[in-house]
């Protein structure tokens, strides 16, 4: 039995289970599954879900198993060294980080649904969700690594304290106690971006600010500044639920005093970070598109010590374009250690 067959078994064995239940109705307009039949029913449409991803799993071009027990470590580490309750991820990135296999299924929900309904042929399900788990796996490995290099950072740094960063009455960022950590989350003002937390680093003797910005949200930051009405209008500032790349600015301090407002919107100001942090493929490093969007944000934001570009996939041979302005790279890898020029750069 090929690989293609087994997940159609699964399917037929879906089909006669639908086919002996008739007051299971599943057409192109509607779905309903009593409550007794469920279970029975998931369980067959859950099998070719795992069927169906195996293969496609095993063929991907990622160190997938490496990253997840590299992200679930530092996770673990982080927590334990700032005394948090939890990390909060997009359910989609947490759920991928700690059972990969398990967040891809989530992604073949709508799209089994669709075959089984009958809106797509089998051909048309078996090439549009192998397309559909590629294409996904490789932004949430994307995703999950800079998640990994973002913990692998504070915990280089060496915490021995920590602290969340709110608006106080005079609208001004005060540190406040930190519990949990989500990347992009802030206080609700949609006019500041301000620092999500910040720790002091024992290995350096300093307080050390992160802020983890959409990289899409810095490209907005045009200068001559003006603000889009797009971005003010209902926005919180809080993006710690959205499934997209991120950056990361550091800011050195020398108190709790004088926390930066990154941005200022309502004035158009902008508070220079001392170092951004961005992360790109070798294949990105080819692509002359994404450098120019990285020496962009560069020049927005005109961090004080420049910025750094960590090289994802290190191992993979590509021609590097090679950025203009203040930026350099480096290889890292899921290789901890090789972090260590961001550290060296906040000496």
């Amino acid at each position: 039995m090929n690989i293609k067959s087994q997940w159609k078994q699964k399917y037929e064995l879906l089909k006669e289970y639908v086919k002996s239940n008739p007051e299971i109705c599943i057409d192109a307009n509607e779905v309903s599954i009593p409550e007794h039949l469920r279970d029975h029913f998931y369980e067959r449409f859950d099998d070719i879900r795992n069927a169906f991803i195996d293969p496609v799993y095993s063929s991907l071009p990622f160190e997938m198993d490496a990253l997840c027990k590299k992200y679930i470590q530092a996770e673990k580490e982080v927590i334990k060294r700032l005394g948090l309750a939890r990390i909060d991820l997009p359910v989609d990135l947490s759920s991928f980080l700690h059972d990969p296999k398990n967040g891809m299924q989530r992604w073949l929900y709508n799209r089994l649904f669709e075959l089984i309904q009958g809106k797509i042929t089998e051909d048309d399900f078996e090439r549009m969700a192998g397309f559909d788990l590629s294409a996904t796996a490789e932004g949430m490995f994307r995703m999950g690594y800079e998640s990994w290099a973002f913990f692998t950072i504070v915990l280089l740094l060496e915490p021995d304290e920590a602290f969340a960063v709110e608006l106080n009455e005079d609208n001004e960022p005060v540190p406040v106690d930190l519990r949990e950590i989500a990347l992009g989350r802030q206080s609700h003002d949609s006019t500041k971006r301000i620092p999500e937390f910040i720790i002091h680093s024992k290995r350096l003797d300093k307080y050390i600010a992160f802020k983890t910005p959409l990289a899409r949200e810095v490209d907005a930051y045009y200068i001559p500044y003006q603000v889009p009405k797009k971005m003010m209008r209902d926005n919180t500032g809080d993006t710690s639920s959205v499934l997209d790349s991120r950056v990361i600015f550091l800011s050195v301090l020398t108190d709790l005093k004088n926390i930066p407002v990154v941005i200022e919107m309502h004035i158009g100001k902008i508070n220079s970070p001392d170092l951004i942090v961005e992360f790109l493929t070798r294949q990105n490093m080819s692509d002359p598109d994404a450098i120019r969007q990285v020496q962009n944000r560069t020049e927005i934001m005109k961090p004080e010590l420049g910025s750094s570009i960590v090289i994802i996939n290190p191992d993979r041979e590509a021609e590097s374009t090679t950025p203009k302005g203040d930026i350099d790279t480096f290889a890292a890898g899921l290789d901890a250690l090789k972090l260590q020029p961001i550290i060296d750069k906040l000496a």
